[in-house]
């Protein structure tokens, strides 16, 4: 296992990547003529196929959102910014606006800043309008949240906005190992097989050693060739430092399971296949059972990947006076706001 980054120079084509990792670590196995004969969906031919398959690591591969989400972020959201509100209330604000909507996988800091508008056009708080205007000061310039930690006199919004991400970064560290889905581990041990010229590079939004030590946790460590973190840029960022380092636009596919991306791999030029979010083990599965395969024989375009869920979401821009009358119809609150 290589901790390298796709801006490195292009592989060899008999890189050592093609007898790594569990599931094909071994010589490869010589089939019989009847034993291929068999495999319909996996013809010689398929054998032969380069591909570039870039997987986005959070969402896709862990449930991250899910759990990051439901068990840090939000409590500490109510903790900090529900004020005298129902706390179940707030509870699905933050739940609608992080995982259901086209802003799923972004920073937590897009994320507060949209469930709080979403809160205060539902219950109007001069207190929450304060901090509104304190976290659009800092999306509107190149300040970061690190700038925020460092600065040295705070104001009180700055200080809640900081006892938020501390708080649920407390939080996150108690929750200690995320799950990921089994169906991404048998396609990432299976696409040796299928493909054994593939290269699986990995993209993760956490810093490099946090994601790398979370596949290797997770059994994973051996089942990519390359993963990158936070410090080399953006998804899009890092697919075009792929292109750029020699890889060849037809022959990439990235997998995600948030909108930045699939803008990026669009933006790209790339192929694109969705793991739609509470669908994602069935995903993969598709993808391992007939979308790859039919991908390297030229033919992905006949399999159905169910992805209308995942497009409808991502397509779809956030609006906050929408969510907020999705979220008042739901719990049946009642708003002159959102009278027809």
């Amino acid at each position: 296992m290589r901790n390298i980054h796709a801006a490195e120079e292009r592989q060899p084509a008999k890189s050592p990547i093609h007898r790594r990792g569990r599931g094909w670590g071994s010589p490869q196995k010589t089939f019989s003529q009847s034993d291929e004969s068999t495999r319909i969906d996996q013809p010689l031919h398929l054998h032969d196929k380069q591909v570039v398959v870039i997987i986005e690591s959070e969402g896709a591969v862990f449930d991250i959102h899910r759990y990051w989400h439901e068990m840090a972020y939000l409590p500490s959201f109510i903790g900090c910014f529900g004020g005298n509100v129902d706390p179940s209330i707030v509870g699905e604000v933050w739940r609608t606006v992080a995982l259901e909507t086209s802003l799923r996988g972004e920073h937590p800091i897009v994320i507060l800043l949209a469930a709080l508008r979403v809160l205060n056009t539902l219950f109007p708080s001069m207190q929450r309008a304060v901090i509104i205007k304190t976290l659009e000061k800092y999306s509107l310039s190149e300040k970061t949240l690190e700038d925020l930690f460092n600065m040295n006199e705070k104001h009180p919004a700055e200080m809640l906005i900081i006892d938020w991400f501390s708080m649920a970064e407390g939080l996150i560290q108690e929750i200690g190992r995320v799950p990921h889905f089994s169906t991404a581990e048998e396609f990432l041990h299976s696409a040796k097989y299928i493909a054994p010229r593939s290269t699986v590079l990995v993209y993760s939004h956490l810093a490099e050693l946090s994601a790398m030590r979370m596949w290797q946790n997770a059994g994973l460590g051996e089942c990519f060739y390359r993963i990158a973190g936070r410090e080399r840029g953006k998804p899009g960022e890092y697919l075009r430092a792929a292109l750029s380092a020699g890889f060849e636009r037809s022959s990439m596919v990235a997998i995600g399971s948030s909108a930045t991306m699939f803008r990026a791999s669009q933006l790209a030029g790339i192929r694109f296949y969705p793991i739609t979010p509470g669908l994602e083990e069935d995903a993969w599965k598709i993808l391992a059972e007939h979308w790859f395969p039919a991908y390297l024989r030229g033919e992905a375009w006949k399999i159905d990947m169910n992805a209308e869920p995942f497009y409808e979401q991502i397509c779809q821009e956030f609006n906050v006076l929408q969510t907020s009358k999705t979220i008042a119809s739901r719990l049946h609150l009642i708003s002159s706001k959102f009278e027809e």
